[in-house]
């Protein structure tokens, strides 16, 4: 079975050598029709990595299927940033 190894990148576009991942490309291929991931000549982005890593948790962990657990990170990370914003606004109404 060919893997395919994954390069990541920071948000500011920097390469993270040191971090490879080793996935199946029909389980990548399946992840970026799906417009979970986005790869581009091997590379992720940093944010898609977490995301899959998020993912891949879930199911392994839950057993949720794909669309599940993509459903649950979308969910969770609606989550995060309603979290900051609230954050956000407490502060801007505390000063």
């Amino acid at each position: 079975m060919k893997l395919i190894r994954i390069h990541s990148h920071t948000d500011v576009g920097e390469k993270v050598t040191e971090f490879r991942m080793e996935y199946h490309p029909d389980i990548l291929d399946l992840y970026e029709e799906l417009g979970i991931i986005k790869i581009e000549e091997n590379t992720i982005h940093y944010e898609d990595l977490r995301r899959l890593k998020k993912m891949l948790r879930l199911k392994r962990s839950i057993g949720v299927n794909t669309i599940g657990a993509a459903v649950i990170v979308d969910l969770l990370e609606k989550m995060e940033n309603m979290q900051d914003e609230i954050e956000r606004l407490r502060k801007k109404v505390g000063d």
